[in-house]
């Protein structure tokens, strides 16, 4: 209505000023009255066609235009629906088909296992029927005095009588290697073993065990070198004695010569058993805090159970716990042996092994001696496994690792006096 007025209030004006051009025209320049009338008429013809041109149109669409138009409109708003709908039916179609493959190949694999650990007994079945008893055994070796022990001891370090053997840590359920585990072994001059479990008592007692942990701990740099330079990111255990971490004297060397191969902070793991972590000194602990801090981790071995409180390994930098194979089944699937942990609840069995995750914490099974005992390994998730079941320690055969030849880039430590 608005629009109207306005429209009719210019047109009067152009009206009264046409007139106006007209009178003029007529009067004071002496034109005759036709040709003011024409000049007014032109005027006014004139404003009103721009005044035309000027002003916007608004389209009307009749109604039949309307209707296809909310049709079309409709008609999209169905496709999009549709596309949508198609949309996620095909993504729960792939989850669906994804999660169906995942059982199915975790299906295959404990399949497999299965068939392997029946023919492993079958085998063992077949071996022990087809054993002979020999006549005559061999005498056991006469043990050795502490004062002989301790004398082999030092001329197997002095001697460079010391060797690393290996041991793998393979992933659960496809056994692939992860990680490998360093032992120090010793030979007399007859060429024969000393085992640890003969030495470290000697060892410990004597002060030689620092000795003997610079070794282990020269050849486990070396060994991750290598592995780096043939682009084996695989970490090592590295066994270290609770002496040698309270060793006020020999850690300031010790530490030194890790600051120096830092870069293998992620490839070597400090290892000691669960006994002497729960005996540590003061002096210890404040060391390992001091390994943590420049990144390195640790772990325990020999563990007689999984009652261990989480959040202290947490604190502590413990990053990988060790459990016999059979102990940990037994405990965690039947004697209900659950961790330390501050949550205020009950959990499964299947949960073990996330629940030491949360923390930080990978589980692992060693001294695996039987197929039976992964298949049980299976049932609680445990993601890693060791024992001979995949392979006994062997030497490292590769000349490089020869205490004599060094790397350019690694410092060896000095000999403590």
């Amino acid at each position: 209505m608005i629009a109207a007025l306005i429209h009719a209030a210019l047109f009067v004006i152009y009206a009264a000023v046409g007139t106006g051009i007209g009178a003029a025209a007529y009067f004071q320049y002496d034109y005759t009255a036709a040709v003011s009338v024409c000049l007014g008429g032109v005027f006014v013809l004139g404003c009103a066609m721009l005044h035309q041109a000027l002003t916007p149109r608004r389209t009307r669409l009749s109604a039949g235009e309307r209707d296809r138009i909310d049709n079309e409109i409709q008609t999209l708003k169905d496709m999009t629906r549709m596309v949508r709908e198609d949309t996620e039916e095909m993504r729960d179609t792939l989850i669906h088909q994804a999660r169906e493959r995942d059982e199915r190949m975790t299906r295959e694999l404990k399949e497999l296992a299965v068939m392997i650990a029946r023919f492993a007994e079958s085998a063992n079945r077949r071996s022990a029927a087809q054993v002979v008893a020999m006549p005559g055994t061999a005498a056991p070796a006469r043990p050795r005095s502490d004062a002989a022990l301790l004398a082999a001891v030092r001329e197997a370090i002095e001697d460079n009588r010391v060797e690393m053997h290996v041991q793998p840590v393979v992933t659960l359920p496809q056994r692939r290697i992860a990680y490998y585990e360093g032992y120090t072994r010793l030979r007399d001059t007859s060429g024969a073993v000393i085992l640890p479990g003969e030495f470290m008592r000697v060892a410990e007692a004597s002060g030689v065990v620092a000795e003997i942990d610079n070794l282990l701990l020269l050849r486990c740099v070396q060994t991750a070198r290598r592995l780096i330079k043939a682009d084996r990111r695989t970490s090592l255990f590295c066994n270290i004695s609770p002496t040698s971490l309270a060793d006020e004297s020999f850690f300031p060397e010790f530490i030194a010569f890790l600051r120096d191969n830092r870069d293998l902070a992620g490839s070597i793991i400090f290892e000691l058993s669960r006994d002497a972590f729960e005996r540590l000194p003061l002096a210890a602990e404040r060391n390992m805090g001091r390994l943590f801090d420049m990144g390195f981790r640790f772990s325990l071995d020999r563990c007689d159970g999984v009652d261990l409180d989480l959040r202290r390994l947490e604190r502590a930098g413990i990053r990988y716990v060790k459990v016999a194979g059979d102990r940990l089944v037994q405990q965690v699937l039947r004697d209900g042996s659950r961790p330390v942990t501050g949550l205020a609840r009950e959990f499964e069995a299947r949960d073990v092994v996330p629940v030491f995750a949360r923390y930080g914490v990978d589980l692992v099974a060693d001294r695996v001696e039987t197929e039976k005992t992964v298949l049980d390994l299976l049932d609680l998730d445990v993601a890693y496994a060791q024992g001979n079941l995949f392979g006994t320690p062997k030497p490292m055969r590769d000349p490089g690792l020869a205490a004599a030849d060094v790397m350019d880039n690694v410092r060896p430590m000095r000999r403590s006096a």
